[in-house]
């Protein structure tokens, strides 16, 4: 069962069929039922108006920003960025959108509705009519397919031939009867639009599609509210695209997550003159860190850099407290593994040999450690997390004191990982200067990574703030230990033979091994720190979202029988307590 929150005054929930029967178990039971049927009966009857607008890219509509759609926002749940069926296919998302259920249940995968399985998942419409057999449904479309197939039980469906004013006036003509109920539009403009010209908001052709579509929107909200019982009646208004289209994606704003694909970008719309707004925003999926960097080799061909000039800097001695963070992408070994034994990714100390004072991080098959070496006392060290997977992560150390002691704490993208008693390891200054990449002992299986983003404060930052520069890709002004910052180094200065320290000290890491002096700058491009959720498309509404949504507005309980896969974002309008 997924969890609810509570938004202001009303109930605004991502919420599975059986969380909503659950948290309505009293209200069902306390009600009459007509003829047997699951089916609560209220006074006014709720009213649908439900527009489906073929190819409404979301961010697209959004940038144009047509004024009667905006003004919907102020009473509405809405997105800019909702998803269609990452089929790709219109027909397919046609039917999430009417059946309240995926490709693999309703069986449309092509536009010719071949194979499906529309007689086991029909249209909602179909379930409206078996519940409330007097209750009116019209269906009005500009595309003949839609009605064929995806109209069932409708007391008019009535397609006109990509003809979207007449669609509009066969709305306008439902809404003068004072019998209006459940009122479904397709049009189809934007999607014509789109097709010929591209699906961005810089195209003028759909830009003028889309304030066309706008302007049938004002027309029918116009009719809509001059019904003379309308300020009694109970409406909902769902304006929803079916599919976003193909159209490139700037480079810096592509997060490789199915929220950079314009053909599943669509926007959705519930509004109701009771609700509050409600802004449901793009899910973090990630930030986006792309440059160039040099590529660190370790042992006969090692490239490393070191810092010569700032020795004491970074030394801490017995008490100090410090926290080292940096970016690292360890790449594949010849043998198709990640599996490497103990070579430095950064650190300070001579050697990386047993007994050897000073701090290391280095790589241990597919994880990462840190380890402190000290004079007779040998090392001792505390775990990170797996990286060896061709990915890009943030890996982290922090000295800190507790109780009299001194430990260590590791973190993996921002999440904690070990924690060791170092106390026991003394002074940990080393005469030699910090090093990233290679330095020689144990290195077994030499590194081959990136590495990027690399910062030492002399400070402990804590948890919180570790979590949060896992996913930053600057150091920014207003960071809270910016005043501890002891080097910074960004590694993605794209040219030279340094990686610069940009904080105030200005101690640069000069690079060494290239026999010739120069330095290959190699481009990279990712995703820094994605979150852990496999199922974002889970946070933003969806096609199939939206029948159980209607069903749920009118009052009527889903038979389980019926197997709809959709979410209701809105439940405050049928009594859940």
């Amino acid at each position: 069962m997924k969890l609810f929150y509570q938004i202001t005054s009303m109930f605004v929930v991502p919420m599975a069929f059986t969380a909503f029967l659950a948290c309505n178990k009293d209200a069902v039971a306390t009600r009459n039922f007509p003829e047997g049927k699951d089916t609560i009966t209220k006074d006014p009857q709720p009213k649908v108006l439900y527009i489906i607008v073929d190819g409404g890219r979301g961010e697209s509509v959004n940038k144009v920003a047509p004024p009667n759609l905006t003004a919907l926002k102020a009473n509405s749940i809405y997105s800019w960025n909702s998803l269609t069926d990452t089929l790709g296919v219109q027909a397919a998302s046609w039917a999430d959108m009417l059946t309240g259920v995926g490709k693999d249940r309703h069986g449309v995968r092509s536009n010719d509705f071949a194979g499906n399985n529309l007689s086991a998942f029909p249209s909602f419409t179909r379930l409206v009519k078996d519940r409330l057999p007097g209750y009116p449904v019209h269906f009005y479309s500009a595309n003949p397919l839609l009605p064929a197939h995806l109209s069932a039980g409708a007391d008019k469906a009535v397609a006109f031939g990509n003809d979207d004013a007449a669609v509009k006036t066969a709305v306008l003509n439902a809404l003068s009867a004072d019998t209006a109920g459940l009122i479904i539009a397709n049009f189809g403009g934007v999607n014509a639009a789109g097709a010929a010209f591209g699906y961005d908001a810089s195209i003028p052709q759909y830009r003028e599609a889309i304030m066309a579509f706008d302007k049938h929107l004002g027309d029918i909200m116009l009719k809509l509210r001059a019904r003379k019982g309308f300020a009694d009646e109970k409406w909902l208004v769902v304006v929803a695209s079916s599919m976003g289209g193909d159209y490139p994606v700037d480079p810096e704003m592509n997060d490789n997550s199915v929220f950079s694909k314009p053909l599943f970008n669509t926007f959705t719309i519930v509004y109701s003159p009771t609700f509050k707004p409600l802004f449901l925003d793009r899910p973090f999926n990630g930030t986006k860190f792309s440059g160039s960097t040099v590529r660190l080799f370790g042992k006969d061909d090692a490239i490393f850099g070191t810092v010569p000039g700032a020795i004491d800097e970074y030394n801490f001695g017995d008490t100090t407290s410090f926290t080292v963070e940096l970016n690292i992408k360890v790449n594949q070994r010849p043998d198709g593994s990640y599996n490497y034994r103990y070579p430095s990714v950064l650190g300070k100390r001579e050697s990386f040999s047993r007994g050897v004072p000073g701090w290391v991080m280095f790589l241990e098959n597919n994880f990462w450690q840190v380890n402190f070496g000290q004079v007779g006392k040998g090392n001792v060290q505390a775990r990170g997390g797996v990286i060896g997977d061709g990915k890009w992560h943030n890996i982290a150390v922090s000295v800190l004191n507790r109780n009299g002691k001194r430990y260590a704490r590791t973190y993996t993208d921002g999440r904690f990982g070990e924690e060791k008693d170092i106390t026991g390891q003394g002074n940990i200054n080393s005469p030699a200067p910090l090093t990233i990449g290679h330095l020689p002992g144990s290195d077994n299986i030499p590194a081959d990574v990136y590495m990027a983003e690399v910062r030492i404060f002399k400070a402990v930052l804590g948890d919180a703030v570790i979590a949060q520069d896992a996913a930053a890709i600057r150091v920014r002004d207003d960071h809270p230990f910016r005043d501890f910052l002891l080097g910074y180094w960004p590694a993605t200065d794209g040219a030279g033979a340094v990686f610069k320290d940009r904080s105030l000290l200005e101690y640069d890491f000069k690079l060494q091994g290239s026999p010739s002096g120069t330095y290959l700058w190699e481009p990279f491009s990712t995703v820094l720190n994605p979150p852990v959720s496999s199922n974002l498309s889970s946070l933003v509404p969806a096609g199939k979202d939206l029948p159980l949504l209607l069903l749920t507005w009118l009052n009527i309980i889903p038979d389980p029988a019926w197997q709809l896969e959709g979410q209701v974002w809105i439940t405050e309008q049928v009594g859940v307590k």
